[in-house]
């Protein structure tokens, strides 16, 4: 049977308060849309199930999907150090570091899911289908690693879906320790994603928010927020795909 020890993390390199608030105030064109949009996030249907489940059974729908979506993302930002070019070698540290630091995430959630009877053997995690809005949050990422346009990716995955990471993670992690099935896995992405959210917005170059260059990446990270939410919400059967506008305000819910 196959077995695997994990190894503990290093805490990430802290961010004084001092640079949080450079940061936004510098990149306050895309910060305040994406904020805005992931706040809405928070009250759609995702989350009313979260807070009503009381055992860790309960959270198999939501845990298979997001096993997948925790062994993918780590290979799709390998994809995006491997090809970066020449001229962007100086990005490759910061691509790296960040694989690095997802890359043993899903066998933590796999670890946690098989000593809570989600799953009979590890194997058993095979059999899960992805669901299409699963697959669309990976596939998104996915196109900007093909694609090579380091402002989306950073204002897209970066600062976009790893702030919405950092809320779902800070919902579900003093959920699970409330029902008695806390662990490092739910705990670690606190820490993490809002690391890597806020640590993403030293490589971006600030935009006039009316330029096309601007509107263009805003849409961007938007789309993935978009993308995000349907993925949560296909996890408890729900249909639901959200969109935003340039400031980041819902607009309307749109059957996916």
């Amino acid at each position: 049977m196959h077995t695997t020890e994990i190894q503990q993390h290093p805490p990430y390199v802290q961010i004084d308060a001092a640079k949080v608030v450079q940061l936004r105030d510098r990149h306050d064109w895309i910060v305040e849309p994406i904020y805005r949009a992931s706040d809405a996030v928070l009250k759609m249907p995702f989350f009313e199930w979260l807070g009503s489940i009381q055992t860790a059974q309960e959270f198999k729908p939501a845990a298979v999907q997001l096993y997948y979506h925790s062994a993918t993302f780590p290979k799709v930002m390998g994809l995006m150090l491997g090809h970066t070019s020449l001229a962007e070698n100086w990005m490759m540290p910061f691509y790296a570091k960040h694989a690095y630091g997802e890359a043993d995430h899903h066998e933590m959630l796999m670890q946690w899911m098989l000593r809570h009877n989600l799953l009979r053997n590890r194997e058993e995690i095979n059999e899960v289908i992805t669901t299409l809005e699963t697959n669309a949050c990976v596939n998104y990422a996915y196109q900007m690693a093909i694609e090579q346009d380091r402002d989306k990716w950073l204002v897209g995955l970066n600062s976009g879906i790893e702030r919405c990471s950092n809320d779902f993670f800070k919902m579900v992690s003093p959920k699970m320790h409330a029902i008695e099935a806390g662990d490092a896995y739910f705990d670690v992405h606190v820490e993490a994603d809002e690391h890597h959210s806020i640590m993403g917005l030293d490589y971006i170059e600030p935009h006039d928010p009316n330029s096309f260059r601007g509107q263009q990446l805003i849409s961007k990270a938007l789309e993935g927020i978009s993308l995000w939410a349907a993925m949560l919400n296909s996890w408890i059967g729900v249909d639901y795909l959200p969109k935003f506008d340039l400031d980041g305000n819902l607009i309307r819910h749109q059957k996916s």
